[in-house]
């Protein structure tokens, strides 16, 4: 059997499918992805191909649609009413749709299947030759929510309908400068979102973090692409959730931490624009205690 399957989102989202990959190769002997970022199943082992989402690419798998061997899985997670409620984990949410049953293990214990090296090698060097280079070194994201390929020249993080960036990452990032002065902070960011001080900046293909996590001592991210691209292969991360929650999006193997929801009535994903969640996120001595916990 094979299936062909569609997905949307962002870089987050996408990382996150190839959680549940070992869940569809129980039944089927061939998996197919469309989707907008071909790096991430590329980098996945149990993914045999994967096409370009949009009208031009539309040929490229239109024989495995037709072929009758062949299972056409186009379900939107965000859609499923359990998710919506706030019930379960987004990873149960897919299986459910795509009519499986949530396995034995926790969906918060699973942990996205990235392999860098399978596709990339160049960059899984080029990571391994800069973390050389850098020595020790820590990995930060404060931001989300827009594309790398579209990046809005407008963009403004505190308009996001999710409330999850942190508007306190400078005062953070200084206060782990001050602490661990000769490890070199790494901010994962696009040129359109906050630039940070005593930071450093890559220009590199967001894949190329995720072979880059293998290296680094700690990360320090929100609810956004880092903390999937990352967990499984860091040992020590630490993520600050605001609107979001980690029962719903998140990994039992981080160190998270919660903002407090004043006001948390919303549904996920429901279109009536902007959250009017009241969101107080953790003060930066309280995120710095949780960085700094031993497991």
């Amino acid at each position: 059997m094979k299936c062909l399957i569609a997905v949307e989102g962002g870089v987050g989202k996408n990382v996150m499918l190839t959680a549940i990959m070992s869940q569809l190769k129980k039944k089927y002997d061939e998996i197919y992805v469309i989707t907008p970022y071909i790096d991430v199943f590329k980098c996945c082992p149990e993914v045999t191909d994967c096409f370009p989402m949009g009208p031009a690419a539309a040929s490229l798998y239109q024989e495995l649609v037709l072929d009758d061997d062949c299972d056409v899985l186009w379900k939107e997670p965000y859609s499923n009413q359990h998710f919506i409620k706030k019930q379960t984990h987004l990873f149960n949410a897919w299986l459910e749709e795509y009519g499986f049953e949530k396995g034995a293990e926790g969906p918060s214990l699973l942990t996205p299947n990235i392999d860098v090296s399978l596709e990339y090698s160049e960059l899984a060097v080029d990571a391994k030759k800069e973390a050389e280079a850098l020595g020790e070194f820590f990995m930060v994201q404060f931001c989300g929510g827009q594309s790398p390929f579209d990046p809005k020249k407008d963009y403004n993080c505190r308009v996001e309908a999710i409330k999850r960036n942190y508007f306190k990452s400078q005062e953070l990032v200084n206060a782990l400068h001050e602490l661990y002065p000769n490890v070199t902070i790494v901010h994962y960011a696009l040129d359109t979102e906050p630039q940070l001080q005593n930071t450093k900046i890559y220009h590199k293909p967001f894949i190329w973090y995720a072979e880059m996590a293998k290296y680094a001592s700690k990360v320090i991210c929100t609810d956004s692409s880092l903390q999937h691209l990352v967990t499984g292969v860091c040992k020590d991360v630490t993520v600050i959730w605001g609107e979001t929650r980690p029962e719903h999006f998140g990994y039992a193997w981080n160190k998270n931490i919660c903002a407090k929801n004043v006001h948390n009535t919303q549904p996920y994903f429901k279109p009536m624009g902007a959250s009017p969640s009241m969101v107080k996120f953790p003060s930066v001595e309280e995120v710095m205690a949780v960085v700094n916990k031993e497991e």
